[in-house]
């Protein structure tokens, strides 16, 4: 039985504010393989590059004898609350597994978490001291957080994952599950996707036995987005171009995540969950 201890983190993981990024021009850590963030203007313009060359420090595998132990079951879900996120807690609750919740600590947002039998505790991925902690005893890491939209985009979804990884990385977890956006490799231009596909490289660089999931869209997200303003007799916004998303159920989601995590074969893959039909605005 593998076991974890914070007494295993180096120091500048285990103390706070300490984490050793080298920063580019935009103030962005950077991953072990150089990246970077476009922000590419219109045909005819020009083009601002912002440098990425994220050294994260590479974390030597640790041999932790004396630590807590681990079992297979034991899940940390980052982003428990949010619409995949506890979908992902309720079907792992439902095939048995140990789970464990990370959440913003804010006044009553995880209690159903609780009523469904998962433990909740309280971390800040912007704030990387709050994390060891958490992965104390985890075998498995299923990352389903995302940054707030008043939030900088890089405050969690670029710098706090880094944190994250590291800290998981330096701490034996066994498997690390993060969700990414279909096709992010292709739109630089889009912040997030950057984001994501910058994360997507720093995972696989990291060492870890990690599963990346792409993912098209929520079928749920469809509700506040049309459903709601036809019913409350407001304007739908959309767009006339061509593009199709293949929306999923977060339920479908999570329940493919499963199967992944028990098939050997996805190990160290890069997957992409997508629904039985792409849909355009006009169609959705």
């Amino acid at each position: 039985m593998a076991s974890t201890s914070l007494a295993a983190l180096p120091s500048q993981l285990a103390s706070p504010g300490r984490l050793r990024l080298r920063r580019g021009r935009a103030g962005l850590p950077s991953t072990s393989r150089p990246q970077s963030l476009l922000h590419r203007a219109p045909k005819g313009g020009s083009r601002c590059r912002l440098a990425v060359t994220c050294n994260a420090q590479a974390v030597a595998p640790t041999s932790i004898a004396q630590g807590t132990p681990v079992r297979p079951t034991s899940i940390l879900v980052v982003g428990a609350t949010g619409t995949l996120g506890r979908q992902v807690v309720r079907r792992a609750l439902d095939e048995g597994y140990d789970v464990r919740c990370l959440v913003r600590p804010r006044p009553a947002p995880a209690d159903f978490l609780r009523d469904w039998g998962a433990t909740v505790v309280n971390a800040d991925l912007s704030k990387p001291e709050t994390i060891p902690a958490t992965l104390v005893g985890i075998h498995t890491v299923i990352d389903c957080a995302t940054g707030r939209p008043e939030e900088p985009i890089r405050t969690v979804d670029w710098e706090g994952k880094v944190a994250l990884i590291q800290c998981a990385k330096a701490m034996g977890i066994q498997k690390y599950v993060f969700y990414s956006i279909h096709n992010c490799d292709k739109h630089p231009e889009v912040p997030l996707m950057e984001i994501k596909h910058c994360t997507e490289k720093f995972i696989q660089d990291s060492g870890l036995d990690y599963i990346i999931i792409r993912l098209c869209g929520f079928m749920q997200g469809l509700i506040g987005q049309y459903a709601v303003p036809i019913l409350e007799e407001k304007s739908v916004w959309g767009t006339d171009a061509p593009t199709r998303i293949a929306y999923m159920d977060t339920q479908d989601v999570a329940r493919l995540t499963f199967i992944a995590m028990r098939n050997e074969k996805a190990a160290k893959k890069l997957l992409t969950f997508a629904g039985p039909r792409a849909w355009t605005t006009q169609e959705s």
